[in-house]
């Protein structure tokens, strides 16, 4: 991996590619800073201010005089961060389903498509980012950057989540994203809002199912 020195602060160019790396590994892994910054071929202090970042927000651990471990959630954690997106969403949904657009209608139709060539590639960490990417159009049209903010915070944190946790998830999640899609283009609220519910819930029973097979 090499990061390209043009756009962009070096410290959040090495912090997003740290958060790709923790993807890819288990819970007590070590990581070494220096060692990333070779990696990622960039000096050694963004690199570190991405580190004691993503230290702040509970993925790494950090052991005096030895380096990094890394840190995954348990599963109630994971369920926690969902009982705020059930606060943020429903919410958002019905503030802006009269404002909802045909080109936000294509935006997420088109992102949805790009999630199921995802999951066909086994690019499941695309297939991830594509799912808080669809969630956030709606933010997006809501326009209040702190809710966006919190929003966008609590999604990436369980991308944090074993990446065999990932695996677990199926088609059946881009089709309650389209008939999500469905209901918010014909502003049925009361619908819209069923369904999102329901994804919730099958959302839950996926990471819960794919928790359990990765720690039996």
């Amino acid at each position: 991996m090499t990061i390209t020195k043009t756009n962009g602060f070096l410290s959040e160019q090495a912090y997003c590619a740290l958060k790709e790396k923790l993807m890819t590994l288990e819970s007590g892994a070590y990581l070494s800073a220096r060692q990333f910054a070779s990696e990622i071929n960039m000096s050694y202090t963004p690199v570190r201010e991405a580190f004691l970042r993503l230290h702040q927000e509970g993925a790494l651990k950090q052991i005096p005089n030895v380096g990094f471990i890394v840190v995954s959630m348990d599963v109630n954690e994971i369920l926690q961060l969902f009982q705020v997106r059930e606060c943020i969403e429903p919410f958002v949904l019905q503030k802006v389903i009269t404002r909802v657009t045909p080109s936000h209608i294509i935006l997420m139709r088109g992102y949805v498509d790009e999630q199921k060539q995802a999951l066909e590639a086994g690019d499941i960490a695309k297939y991830m980012k594509l799912d808080i990417t669809i969630h956030e159009v709606l933010l997006d049209i809501y326009d209040n950057p702190h809710l966006k903010s919190m929003y966008h915070t609590i999604r990436e944190k369980y991308l944090f989540c074993s990446k065999r946790i990932a695996q677990s998830f199926y088609p059946g999640a881009i089709e309650e994203h389209i008939s999500l899609i469905d209901a918010i283009e014909s502003m049925n609220t009361e619908l819209a809002l069923k369904i999102l519910g329901e994804h919730f819930e099958s959302a839950k029973q996926r990471i819960m199912e794919g928790y359990i097979k990765v720690v039996e």
